[in-house]
């Protein structure tokens, strides 16, 4: 009996630790959550609330496909994932087995590549943005220096303004990448290396038969997580563009704050959070689906 009351009362101080979280969990991820859901089928005024709403069923849903900005934004979305993610894993993975080396300096350099994933996204991109600027950069200062009279217009441009996006988020979160690969390097034994090296494999064969293999769930992890997090970029677009010039960079999750924040047109921005949703969870499970293909589990 004295244990049962001993087993109750540390179940009730663990409950109680986990109390405040789960409220917070309650509050500002369910509800929200599936008050978007009911908001989506209203046509919402958030001045007068419920009683000045009406039910319109699935017609913002409707208007969200016959919507161009809505069409754009979803476009310039899997247009940023085809550009920066394969990127973004490539440098990753290049530079996570540099740093794996016995090189010098190599605190100093995973340090440095880890603190723009650090910093604040607004003052990275106020600074990247001022690097390359069009008129003023540095980087087309360099450029006019070593005789390219007509550099590129980056975030300017509609041609360069979405790659610039793309560069600005591979350089933002390649130290968090590099980090991760550099834990699942670090899992691979050297005795694979060894008995490779006697058989005569050299540097490439051994990164394209071992490292690329035993790595490949890293890498599984690492692409969902950021097409994920790519179709996601916000803030990037808020402070380097607003979605210009015209709707080159113009995303759907701007989109979704624009008719939210802007408009104030909370129903049809509740459709297109969830439509928004719906496509990332099917694209997620085709890649889930497809990684018997190329996932090697040791």
């Amino acid at each position: 009996m004295h244990s049962n009351k001993i087993t109750l009362k540390q179940d009730l101080t663990a409950y109680a630790f986990i109390l405040p979280t789960f409220l917070g969990f309650l509050l500002f991820m369910v509800y929200p959550l599936f008050n978007s859901l009911y908001l989506s089928f209203m046509d919402w005024n958030m001045f007068l609330g419920r009683e000045g709403s009406e039910f319109v069923g699935l017609e913002h849903f409707r208007e969200a496909f016959e919507n161009e900005y809505f069409k754009a934004g979803m476009i310039n979305n899997f247009k940023l994932a085809v550009m920066a993610v394969p990127l973004l894993i490539a440098l990753s993975l290049f530079l996570a087995v540099l740093l794996n080396q016995d090189i010098f300096g190599r605190g100093i350099l995973r340090t440095m590549y880890f603190m723009p994933y650090v910093a604040t996204i607004t003052a990275a991109a106020v600074v990247f943005s001022a690097v390359f600027h069009y008129q003023w950069g540095p980087v087309n200062n360099f450029l006019r220096g070593i005789g390219i009279a007509n550099p590129p217009g980056w975030t300017a441009s509609i041609k360069w303004a979405l790659p610039t996006i793309a560069l600005f988020w591979v350089w933002k979160n390649i130290g968090y990448c590099v980090v991760i690969f550099l834990a699942g390097l670090q899992g691979i034994s050297n005795t694979y290396y060894e008995a490779a090296t006697i058989d005569g494999a050299n540097k490439v064969q051994q990164f394209w038969h071992i490292t690329m293999p035993l790595v490949s769930p890293t890498t599984f992890f690492l692409t969902i997580t950021n097409i994920i997090l790519s179709f996601q970029i916000f803030a990037e677009v808020n402070v380097m563009t607003k979605g210009g010039p015209g709707t080159a960079t113009y995303t759907t999750v701007f989109h979704i704050f624009d008719q939210a924040f802007d408009k104030f047109n909370l129903g049809y921005a509740s459709a297109v959070s969830w439509l928004f949703f719906l496509v990332i969870v099917v694209i997620t499970i085709i890649q889930w689906l497809g990684q018997h293909k190329w996932v090697k589990y040791v």
